[in-house]
């Protein structure tokens, strides 16, 4: 049983890959881990036989975790599983110790005999890759740890000096270093237009749901405009139509139905702290904006100017009006007692 770990920072791809290997008889999948540092804790752990790593991931790449799990670990072989079939990092793969490196469009039975002849011994290169090692070589850079050798560019520039003029070798891999370059920043620009163009149905589904919702807004402010008015409207004529009937002291002043400033409430107030008034209940006090509005009847013309007068002194009365009080003698000796 080939044991294997798996390594990349996208849960899904860990996930796809663990499901499509399953099936395999002779692979198990012993674990995973999403960066280089879990990967090197993993394969600690575990022991795996076969890790399969990916090169771009947050914290420690592929290539420096490759580095330290195969000086470390001498029985567990390292398989590169990337999108990137830069000439850069292929090399710089191999050169830390990479037993293979495969493109993350390979079929699943072609990954699972990877793993197979990795297991064996073997090395594994995608298909096409190579040519771009070898052109690689042309050029003047040679890393190859299929043969366990690493040459700097400085020495075989020296080997070649007698037949190759080292100042156009030095403008080709400028060059072709460059165009590695480009092709990176190309390719992260069209993952990062695929994940635009991902979001977009999202973001327009947003926004008509928020149009949805300002239109909804906008219906209920319509509907609901008329009716403020009209109770605005309906407020003002039930405050200020006084109805000029019997009106109990006890509806008028601040908290009263009439009530439009409170002075209502100041005049019965004083009517009910003067000893010759404060006995008289035949008499109601309303109010309509600033004027007093005296209601009923009375025993006797001089109370009523009393109360005329008082109601004048208090604070924000400008007018009195007493034509609604009926002089009713008879009352005398009920109000004020005298003929007892």
């Amino acid at each position: 049983m080939i044991r294997v770990l798996l390594v990349d920072d996208q849960k899904m791809v860990r996930e796809t890959l663990k499901i499509s290997l399953e099936p395999e008889t002779d692979i198990e999948i012993v674990g995973t881990a999403n960066n280089g540092i879990a990967a090197i804790e993993q394969v600690e752990a575990l022991q795996p036989d076969i890790v399969i790593m990916n090169m771009e991931m947050p914290g420690l790449d592929g290539a420096s975790a490759t580095k330290q799990i195969t000086n470390r670990f001498a029985e567990t072989k390292v398989l590169i599983h990337t999108s990137y079939d830069s000439d850069e990092y292929i090399t710089k793969s191999l050169a830390m110790g990479a037993k293979g490196y495969l493109l993350k469009n390979l079929k699943t039975e072609d990954l699972a005999g990877a793993i197979r002849n990795i297991h064996k011994g073997y090395t594994q290169i995608a298909p096409g890759l190579l040519e771009k090692l070898l052109l690689c070589t042309d050029s003047g850079i040679v890393i190859s740890k299929l043969k366990n050798s690493v040459y700097s560019q400085d020495k075989v520039i020296d080997v070649k000096q007698e037949q190759v003029n080292p100042k156009p070798q030095k403008a080709i891999s400028s060059l072709q270093v460059a165009s590695r370059q480009q092709q990176e920043e190309i390719a992260k620009l069209r993952q990062s237009i695929d994940g635009n163009q991902q979001e977009l149905p999202k973001i327009k589904r947003n926004l008509a749901n928020n149009n949805r919702y300002l239109g909804l807004i906008s219906l209920l402010c319509l509907i609901s405009l008329p009716l403020l008015g009209l109770y605005i409207y309906r407020l003002y004529h039930k405050t200020n139509n006084i109805q000029l009937s019997v009106i109990p002291t006890e509806r008028v002043g601040l908290y009263g139905e009439f009530s439009l400033n409170g002075i209502a409430q100041r005049v019965a107030k004083s009517y009910a702290q003067d000893p010759v008034l404060r006995d008289i209940s035949t008499v109601y006090v309303a109010q309509e904006d600033d004027a007093i509005i005296l209601t009923g009847t009375i025993p006797n013309e001089t109370l009523l100017r009393r109360m005329e007068n008082m109601a004048m002194q208090v604070v924000g009365v400008e007018k009195v009006y007493s034509s609604q009080v009926a002089i009713k003698s008879e009352l005398t000796n009920n109000v004020l007692g005298s003929g007892k």
